[in-house]
């Protein structure tokens, strides 16, 4: 059966599609009425400016036979031209005095002709210049293209905000109802813990019956009792077994549905930046910089990722001490100013400034919505409500590069970077509509550095945050965010093309990471799967060597989504087991230290990155990072090893790892 909620999103996805085909084809038959033309147009200018120039010549003296430089003069036309197939200089009497290109394969081709006149107006020459029909197609293939993807994001987009569009109360009465019916539908006549929802007009009546129903039960089993019947009271027990009778069932918990759409929002603006930062900053580099060209491109993105690391552990604090609400619409607020900033500038070190504030506020949002989750869910709740946050994320890195990538590539970098201070500001609002107040806690306590030294006596906690936590943040932000837009920008493609190869690595991790989580604690391997994770995505960086087409760099981005989804779970579980067994509440001490070594990988890897690109090029640079990783894998897996040898045989059940699994 389908449920309401999943009813109303397929509704929503077919009204969509039904709007973007339409869209769709609008777009082809608008981009073929403007685009041709534009085009023809255009070689009509290129005609007469060159057929001007030509006649520059003539009246200097220069007979039309013993002109020179001509065909270098086309080719260098075509080059920036590259929709003219040729371009042909002819005389009046049919000799050819210069030619570039070939015409098109195809039959008739579009072509525009220029006379080329002496001063007394008689005719010397005609230039003419043949269109390509094959690059006026991929201009209009490539507009679909952008609308395609756009309408695709538009869709993940408008399923992530039904939350928003229904409301909180909303989301809640149908999950309500939705719960009810199923339960229902199975022979389940539980009660539902009493929440807010309990109040819809549709759930009340349905809580009353059950209601009524527990209560005969009780008064019949009651009854029975009193009598001594000891076969009636077997019956009516095994029936509340088997019906739910007498049984309050928790129900589903709404806190990161409730602060999913504001938390999207936010994280979209940051996504915008994804395909075209690189590009935008190499333009503001001052010449007289001592930074070398890929450190100094490097730099924005690494001062964004140390701003977030750094202020990971003071802002949970923080959060709390302020209120979760407030946390999140301050770092909201923050963060927006420093995007318009950024759009602003046109200093390279004011940009810098700008990202470090962005940073800021990108952290204080982050644990903020993170702590309202934890502060609003029951332990049993809190890794499917984790698990949410989490796609909120995923499917925010998968919307936001392909966004950002067509606005900078039509409007420029600087405008995209509006757009984020935009999208920014509306998750502030709907911060404001949607999360509940909360009441700041003045007795939150801190991660101090003697937490984080007692956390690193957790078993094997070191090998898998320096192993394993620290190279995949390393190598997904060295070689996504940094390495791969630049040398794709370095081929000549465009943002919107870098924005859609970028999606591959969020499209994967959004389907693969439930599947792999599943088949590790299905298999009761987690240690073997954040090992095999690393190997994977690790490996995935040496097919560079073998070429940096698109399609290369598209199955490195392939596998390195493959890894991670394979790792990033897996690997979750294993720092939370750490952190349960610290003993005199050290946990928080083994969190911190996990967001802290994680993040300082993000921070690191663009650093790296610019330094290996400018000393061993795009493909080395990239394998020697997978190497790291690969390497950092190993030692994770060979540290299992070692502790086994130390403590006796394999089958002593001292011997298993952290989830209980034999490594």
């Amino acid at each position: 059966m389908i449920g309401l909620r999943a009813g109303i999103s397929i509704a929503i996805s077919v009204v969509l599609c039904a709007a973007l085909a339409i869209i769709g084809w609008g777009a082809q038959h608008a981009a073929s009425r403007t685009i041709v033309p534009a085009i023809t147009e255009k070689a009509e200018s290129v005609s007469l400016s060159a057929a001007a120039l030509v006649e520059s010549a003539l009246r200097a003296g220069i007979p039309v036979d013993q002109l020179v430089g001509v065909r270098d003069y086309f080719e260098d036309l075509r080059t920036r031209n590259p929709e003219l197939a040729e371009i042909r200089l002819t005389a009046t009497d049919g000799r050819l005095l210069g030619v570039a290109g070939a015409p098109p394969e195809t039959p008739d081709p579009p072509h525009v002709l220029a006379a080329v006149t002496a001063t007394s107006g008689a005719p010397l020459a005609t230039l003419a210049i043949t269109i390509d029909p094959g690059v006026v197609a991929q201009r209009v293939n490539a507009v679909l293209v952008d609308v395609a993807f756009i309408g695709i994001v538009s869709l993940l987009v408008a399923l992530e905000l039904v939350a928003l569009v229904v409301g909180s109360r909303g989301v809640e009465a149908l999950s309500a109802i939705e719960s009810r019916v199923r339960a229902l539908a199975r022979g389940r006549l539980w009660l539902h813990e009493a929440r807010q929802d309990a109040s819809a007009p549709l759930v009340a009546p349905i809580d009353r019956q059950v209601q009524h129903l527990h209560e005969r039960h009780a008064r019949a089993r009651a009854e029975a009792i009193r009598r001594g019947d000891d076969e009636a009271v077997a019956a009516l027990d095994a029936m509340a077994v088997r019906t739910g009778l007498g049984t309050v069932h928790p129900g589903e918990n709404h806190a990161a549905t409730v602060v999913r759409p504001a938390l999207f929002l936010f994280m979209m603006a940051e996504e915008l930046t994804r395909p075209f930062l690189p590009r935008m900053v190499q333009g503001m580099i001052p010449p007289d910089s001592s930074l070398t060209l890929d450190v100094a491109v490097s730099l924005p993105i690494v001062v964004f990722m140390a701003g977030v690391a750094l202020c990971q552990l003071p802002f949970a604090v923080a959060s709390e001490r302020l209120g979760r609400r407030r946390g999140f619409v301050l770092g909201a607020l923050i963060a927006a100013c420093a995007y318009a900033a950024s759009g602003l500038a046109e200093n390279y070190y004011v940009f810098l400034a700008a990202r470090l504030a962005s940073a800021v506020g990108y952290a204080l949002v982050f644990v903020s919505a993170q702590g309202h989750v934890i502060d609003h869910s029951r332990p049993a709740e809190r890794t499917a409500g984790l698990a949410m946050f989490v796609r909120a994320i995923m499917v925010a890195g998968l919307c936001g590069p392909p966004i950002g990538g067509v606005i900078a590539d039509r409007l420029g970098g600087h405008a995209a970077l509006m757009a984020s201070a935009l999208l920014a500001g509306t998750a502030l609002l709907v911060a404001l509509l949607t999360l509940p107040r909360s009441e700041p806690r003045k007795d939150a306590a801190g991660v101090g550095l003697a937490d984080l030294a007692a956390a690193f006596r957790a078993p094997r906690l070191a090998p898998l945050l320096f192993g394993c936590a620290l190279p995949a943040k390393f190598l997904l932000v060295a070689v996504c965010f940094y390495l791969v837009p630049v040398e794709l920008q370095r081929q000549g493609y465009s943002s919107a093309a870098i924005g859609r190869l970028q999606m591959i690595y969020p499209i994967l991790m959004v389907f693969a990471v439930p599947l792999f989580a599943a088949l590790a604690e299905r298999l009761d391997a987690r240690a073997r799967f954040v090992a095999m994770g690393g190997l994977v995505a690790g490996a995935g960086t040496l097919v560079l060597l073998l070429g940096t087409s698109p399609l290369t760099v598209a199955v490195v981005l392939a596998l390195l989504g493959l890894g991670q989804a394979m790792s990033i779970a897996p690997q979750s579980a294993l720092v939370a087991d750490s952190a349960r067994h610290m003993p005199g509440g050290g946990s928080a001490g083994v969190l911190g230290l996990f967001r802290l070594i994680e993040r300082s990988g993000n921070a690191a890897g663009p650093a790296a990155a610019g330094f290996l690109l400018a000393v061993a090029g795009f493909a080395s640079a990239t394998a020697l990072i997978g190497v790291f990783v690969m390497s950092g894998a190993l030692v994770f897996a060979l540290s299992g090893r070692q502790k086994r040898s130390r403590t006796g045989t394999a089958g002593d059940p001292r011997n298993v790892s952290p989830e209980g699994s034999p490594l």
